[in-house]
């Protein structure tokens, strides 16, 4: 204190130990300096290595071994395709809403036929907005309900670490949401720039969550002796309220109030005949009655090739909306996901679909193609996993969500590349879309999302009917578009 000087206690000065030496050239898995020295003169020896290191050491390696010949073949065109695009290109901007837009995406193309509309986009922030007070409720209890749970379990771990409040999502989720809390057009509950730039509004969210997590459980284990096991939840969703409470008060200073989902709205609107009309409805009612898709007749179809498959899935502990539709995967093999997306394609439907968008992609320029980058060239070697080992070391997984509305089929009817549109505006990638080869397909697309018409009696049995394979939380094929 002040000008004190602190003082170690005597035993820490008196009684020193010494300290261990450690040598790594006796440890016999350690790197050796002979060892760097041969791989250091085989590279040295090889012409093409050092003409690499000259290059790479001052550029991106994307860039110089994109293959010219491939950025050829992969071309923006396609014989199969939907009759309508939505208009504008949609852009979630510095959020990671991809889920959502897709979903929007796939919506408004049939309200646009409905109302014969030109540019048109439903409010990606609307649903945005009750996805994170929904995701918020949807924490706290499992917080209630795991309040013996160690702090440093794995699945308390995963929860406070994935789960409080972040912007991704699967299908099921977006459905619940659409179910619950209906949609509006983007007129009637604009974007926010919170919405549109999530990152400072979703690290307080997930900060005041873990805060009320640590709350609840001491609460609920302070009260625990003096109460019933029922009696004891019912108190800790009293105080759970008077959280989410605060929870809404941050969302609508940050976003703006939306409407309820039972409360009326107008819907003034021209069509492309330059004809004016309103509408007076509710967000539910405009989900039910004039967006012209029913999410909720539609199945999730995955392809995880460490499962078998015409089984369900599920994950446990991931959702959003407390009570809502549950989350259910119908696993199938690839060329069943791809046949059914082209049926969809060739009966003017788009098709939702998550994959692992990084993976041999220029996003830039919009190309998904596995023989993109010529690593091999530069390196002598590149990874060659399968999509089974993929999934099983977590090499991969689903981290963005978008929509097809185009395939290009050859002579025999097998497809060729696929047209992608995506949500990062129409100043990304090729105007806003991207081509996918059919092998990238093969290896990176993970899930489609098809009316129920276009599977069998069968597989919708399936999926209503068998039994559901619960997956742990961090399983990844859990991981949110």
């Amino acid at each position: 204190m002040g000008g004190a000087v602190m003082r170690r206690p005597a035993s820490v000065l008196t009684n020193k130990v010494a300290a261990p030496v450690h040598d790594a050239d006796e440890h016999p898995g350690a790197l050796s300096v002979e060892q760097i020295d041969d791989w250091h003169e085989d590279l040295e020896r090889n012409e093409k290595y050092k003409l690499a290191r000259t290059i790479l050491c001052r550029t991106n390696m994307k860039i110089v071994l994109e293959s010219r010949q491939q950025n050829i073949l992969d071309q923006m065109f396609f014989n199969n395709k939907i009759e309508l695009e939505g208009e504008p290109v949609a852009n979630q901007l510095a959020s990671g809403r991809c889920w959502l837009f897709a979903l929007c995406n796939v919506v408004r193309i049939f309200t646009s036929r409905k109302f014969n509309l030109g540019e048109f986009q439903l409010s990606q922030s609307y649903l945005y907005f009750y996805d994170h007070l929904s995701k918020a409720n949807w924490f706290l209890e499992q917080m209630i309900e795991l309040y013996h749970e160690d702090l440093n379990s794995r699945t308390m771990q995963f929860l406070l670490t994935n789960a409080p409040a972040q912007d991704g999502g699967q299908w099921d989720m977006a459905v619940a949401l659409v179910l619950e809390f209906g949609l509006v057009p983007q007129t009637v509950y604009p974007e926010s720039w919170n919405t549109s730039h999530s990152d400072a509004l979703d690290g307080l969210l997930t900060s005041k969550l873990r805060e009320m997590a640590l709350d609840l459980q001491v609460y609920m284990r302070d009260k625990e002796k003096g109460l019933s096991q029922s009696a004891l939840v019912r108190a800790a969703r009293q105080v759970k309220s008077g959280m989410m409470k605060e929870i809404y008060r941050i969302l609508t200073i940050c976003c703006g109030t939306p409407p309820k989902p039972d409360q009326e709205f107008m819907w003034e609107f021209e069509d492309k005949n330059k004809k004016a009309h309103k509408i007076v409805t509710t967000p539910r009612e405009f989900a039910r009655v004039h967006a012209g898709y029913n999410v909720g007749s539609t199945v999730s179809i995955v392809n995880d090739p460490r499962n078998p498959t015409k089984q369900i899935f599920t994950i446990e502990r991931l959702g959003n909306v407390v009570g809502g539709r549950p989350l259910r995967y119908l696993n199938m093999p690839v060329e069943f996901l791809k046949k059914v997306a082209i049926k969809m394609i060739q009966s003017n439907f788009p098709v939702w679909f998550g994959c692992d968008v990084d993976k041999s992609s220029d996003t830039f320029n919009g190309v998904m193609d596995m023989r993109l980058f010529e690593y091999d060239e530069a390196f002598g070697t590149t990874v060659k996993l399968d999509k089974k080992e993929r999934l099983t070391i977590y090499e991969s997984s689903m981290t963005h969500a978008m929509m097809f509305t185009a395939v290009h089929l050859d002579d025999h009817g097998n497809p060729v590349r696929w047209r992608v549109e995506n949500s990062w505006g129409k100043d990304a990638c090729n105007k806003g879309f991207l081509v996918m080869t059919d092998d990238w397909f093969t290896n990176y697309v993970y899930q489609i999302v098809a009316p129920r018409s276009f599977l069998s009696h069968e597989l919708v049995d399936i999926y209503d009917n068998a039994p559901v394979t619960i997956l742990p939380p961090w399983d990844v094929l859990g991981a949110c578009a």
